[in-house]
């Protein structure tokens, strides 16, 4: 199995776009969102019987506060290339999350949502407006767009219509993320905000999207060019609106889970490459590092980050890494943000020890040279 893993891993940066530089780029999905709300809520929702202590991002992910934000941000200032530029985390945002108060007092008619800015106060009580703006004019952070929530809003709505016992449960704790019999039976949770089960779902989720870009773009002051769909799932029927949007070059890995929204259930898995083009003037890029501390504690993950950015460049290619919010957070655990920035330090030192002309871009620079503009 060891030698099929690494052979897969040559072969993931075979085809596609080639640089002779020694490129890196961090893409760091979710922050904004509010998964895990609190551990009150976590322990409310154990003894209602959901099990929520059997996947990592259910116990520890939850929204970033701001000691993590601070202890990332110091993080990467205090690494420098040889350009004298920190790292970059590609900070793909999640603009919004459920405005529960509302949607209940609607009665669960109507869905309405509450910008994350907004959502730090809710949960945590800080204004960490402030912090994200200095790390976007420090160039430790770049954001790009995730999603306007990290939820299928359609899906989750119908199931608190009907009353769904472990959907409105999980709501009661504010918590959406619950793994549950939806009322598809071709999705068992309501995180893939982009699985679209008719064209007319469709059009609702590309108006979600285009809502979510606006807000973008009205908070940060600049259109993002890229965006990673949830859970890696999208009908390629979103492709063509997409670039209408302004969306350039979708992030993503090697598999794409492509539902098609004319025919519920039916879906294919496509593969891509990094500098793949589209019939719309779109370019993917694939995640071909992996540096999830969180998702196996035990595993040493900067060796094998080390491994796959060594893969890449062998083969020239971009190193991009793949590395979740979920690793810096405390809310739910402090060792695990520790343990995570512990790595991520050791990762930094090790990166310009092996390879001192090392590039950090943002994945929207990363853009700029895969379609010529650099």
């Amino acid at each position: 199995m060891t030698l099929i893993k690494n052979l897969k891993k040559h072969l993931v940066n075979l085809p596609g776009w080639r640089t002779d530089r020694r490129i890196v780029v961090f893409e760091s999905d979710d922050w904004g969102m509010v998964r895990m709300p609190s551990r009150r809520a976590y322990d409310g929702l154990l003894r209602h019987g959901i099990r929520v202590d059997k996947y990592y991002y259910d116990y520890l992910d939850c929204p970033e506060n701001e000691g993590d934000l601070l202890a990332l941000f110091n993080l990467l200032a205090s690494h420098k290339d040889d350009n004298g530029r920190a790292p970059v985390f590609t900070f793909n945002v999640v603009l919004g999350n459920p405005d529960y108060p509302r949607i209940e007092a609607d009665g669960f008619r109507q869905y309405h949502y509450e910008d994350f800015f907004s959502s730090y106060r809710t949960y945590n009580g800080e204004d960490l407006e402030p912090h994200w703006r200095a790390a976007i004019e420090e160039r430790l952070i770049r954001p790009q767009f995730h999603a306007r929530e990290h939820l299928n809003v359609s899906l989750w709505m119908d199931a608190l219509q009907r009353a769904d016992p472990e959907t409105r449960i999980a709501f009661d704790h504010r918590f959406f993320g619950v793994r549950t019999a939806t009322g598809s039976p071709h999705q068992r949770h309501y995180l893939a905000a982009c699985h679209a089960i008719s064209e007319e779902d469709l059009a609702a989720k590309i108006r979600i999207i285009e809502s979510g870009l606006n807000r973008f773009e009205a908070l940060f002051g600049f259109r993002s060019r890229t965006f990673i769909p949830c859970n890696y799932v999208w009908p390629t029927a979103m492709e063509a609106p997409l670039a209408d949007l302004g969306i350039d070059v979708l992030q993503g890995q090697v598999g794409q889970n492509d539902p098609d929204p004319r025919q519920a259930g039916k879906k294919s898995a496509r593969r891509h490459y990094t500098g793949q083009h589209n019939p719309h003037g779109q370019v993917y890029t694939v995640r071909n590092c992996m540096f999830e501390p969180a998702s196996a504690p035990d595993q040493d993950w900067v060796d094998a980050c080390l491994a796959d950015i060594d893969k890449s460049f062998r083969w020239r290619k971009p190193a991009i890494v793949s590395t979740h919010r979920v690793n810096f957070v405390s809310g739910m655990q402090l060792a695990n943000r520790d343990r995570g920035l512990a790595a991520l330090d050791r990762l930094l030192r090790e990166i310009k020890k092996r390879w001192p002309g090392v590039e950090y871009l943002a994945s929207d620079e990363l853009a700029q040279q895969l379609l010529g503009e650099a």
